[in-house]
C-alpha cells in the first residue's frame, strides 16, 4: 500500500508539543522537528500486538532489536558492530549530556560548530563544562570550519569532546567523507573524542548517501560515540528510544558511567516501534524521502517569491533554514506567529537573522503556511 502523506491528521487536543503549544490560536505549527505524518502501519501493528499483553513492566533490550540494528548498519553503511558496541538509551538529547558527563573531566571543554541544534549549546553548561563554538557561515556554504577547528584544538588543549551534528540541524547540510576525514585527523592529533549525532542520517534527500563518522576507519571507530534513532525518520519521538554506538570498550565504559544513577530505562513500546521501523518499513521510508524532497522544492520555489526572505538547499532533514535579515525584524519568531505560522527562531541555534521551518507536513498545510508568510512579508516590505 502506498503511504498517504497528503491526509491532514488533526493533532490538536492530543497533548502534542508541536500543536498544543498554540492551542486556541490560528497558528500553523512548523517549528519543532516532529512530522505530521502517521507512523508506518507496520509500527502501529507491532505496538497493537504488544499492547495485547496487559503488563508493561521493566523491559530488557530485546535480542531481536540488537540484531535488527546490526543488520541495518551493515546493509546501509557496510558498518559492522558487535552487540557489546550498542547501548540503548531513551533519547539522543539525554545521551549527549551523558557523554559529556562521562567523557569530559571537570575543567575540560566541549566544542561544536554553529548554528546547531540547541541542546548542543546547553549540554556543556548543564554538565558544568566549558563550551567553545566554531562559526559556520552561509557565504561558505555552511561548510564545517576545518581550519578554525584545527587552530582551536591546538590553542585549547582542554577541549576533550567534539559534538558533531551529522547531518547538520538546522542548516540541512551533509558532511562529505573528505571533511569527516579532516575532522577525524584533528581529533586524533589532539585526543578529542567525537560524539556524532546522526539522528537525521536516514533523511538524506535526492539520493545522497550518509557516511557514519565511525565507519571511516578503525581509528575513527575507536574515537567516536555515534547516536542514532528511528524517531525522526519514522515519527516516533514520543516513544523514547535511541542507540549509542561505541566500538571502543573504554569509551563505552565512560559513556555508561556518565549515565549511572540518572539515565532512565528505555520505554517498552519504544523498543517495539524501533524494531518494526528498522526492519519492516523500507518502502514507507523511500516514499517519505520522495515526498519530503518535493516539499523542499516547493519551499524553495515559494521563498524565491517571498520578499525579504531567502533559503538554501536542504540536503538532509525536513527543515528549511530561512534568512530573514532583510525584513529587519527584532523578533522574527513573533512576527511570523502574528502572521499565523509558528517557526523556530534562529537565535536558539546561534543563528541570528534566520528562522527554521519544518516542512515535514502534508503539502497543503505547507502551502497554507507559506502563503501566510508571503502575505506578511509583502506587507512588511511595503512599510
Amino acid at each position: 500500500m502506498t503511504p498517504d502523506f497528503d491526509t491532514v491528521i488533526n493533532r490538536q487536543g492530543t497533548w502534542s508539543s508541536k500543536w498544543d503549544k498554540y492551542r486556541g490560536q490560528d497558528v500553523l505549527p512548523m517549528w519543532v522537528a516532529d512530522m505530521d505524518f502517521a507512523a508506518p502501519d507496520a509500527v502501529t501493528q507491532a505496538l497493537r500486538a504488544r499492547l495485547e499483553h496487559p503488563i508493561y513492566g521493566y523491559t530488557i533490550v530485546p535480542d531481536s532489536l540488537i540484531a535488527v540494528i546490526q543488520t541495518r548498519l551493515r546493509r546501509r553503511y557496510d558498518w559492522s558492530v558487535s552487540p557489546g558496541d550498542l547501548e540503548l538509551v531513551p533519547g539522543v538529547v539525554p545521551a549527549i549530556n551523558q557523554i559529556i558527563r562521562g567523557v569530559v573531566r571537570p575543567g575540560g571543554a566541549v566544542v561544536t560548530a554553529v548554528p546547531v541544534y540547541q541542546p548542543f549549546l546547553q549540554a556543556a553548561e548543564f554538565m558544568g563544562r566549558q563550551l567553545f563554538t566554531l562559526e559556520m557561515t552561509e557565504a561558505e556554504g555552511w561548510d564545517f570550519p576545518v581550519a578554525e577547528f584545527r587552530a582551536l584544538a591546538k590553542e585549547r588543549p582542554e577541549i576533550e569532546l567534539l559534538l558533531l551534528c551529522h547531518p547538520m540541524n538546522p542548516v540541512g547540510r551533509v558532511i562529505p567523507p573528505t571533511v569527516l576525514a579532516e575532522i577525524l585527523e584533528i581529533c586524533l592529533a589532539h585526543n578529542i573524542v567525537i560524539c556524532s549525532d546522526e539522528i537525521h542520517c536516514e533523511l538524506l534527500l535526492d539520493g545522497r548517501v550518509h557516511t557514519p563518522m565511525a565507519s571511516l576507519s578503525p581509528l575513527a571507530a575507536n574515537q567516536t560515540i555515534t547516536l542514532q534513532a528511528a524517531s525522526k525518520t519514522f515519527n516516533l519521538a514520543g516513544l523514547g528510544c535511541a542507540v549509542a554506538i561505541a566500538q571502543n570498550p573504554a569509551l563505552m565504559s565512560q559513556f555508561k558511567a556518565g549515565g549511572a544513577g540518572i539515565m532512565a530505562h528505555v520505554n517498552t513500546l519504544g523498543y517495539v516501534a524501533t524494531e518494526a521501523a528498522w526492519s519492516e518499513c523500507d518502502a514507507w521510508h523511500e516514499s517519505l524521502l520522495r515526498y519530503l524532497a518535493a516539499n523542499r522544492d516547493l519551499l524553495i520555489q515559494q521563498v524565491a517569491e517571498m520578499p525579504g526572505v531567502s533559503v538554501g538547499l536542504t540536503e538532509a532533514t525536513y527543515l528549511g533554514w530561512l534568512k530573514v535579515t532583510e525584513l529587519d525584524l527584532t523578533d522574527p519568531k513573533g512576527f511570523f506567529e502574528s502572521a499565523g505560522v509558528g517557526l523556530s527562531d534562529g537565535a536558539q541555534f546561534s543563528g541570528d537573522g534566520y528562522i527554521r521551518l519544518n516542512f515535514g507536513c502534508p503539502r497543503r498545510v505547507l502551502e497554507m503556511g507559506l502563503a501566510r508568510m508571503r502575505k506578511a512579508c509583502d506587507a512588511r516590505m511595503r512599510v
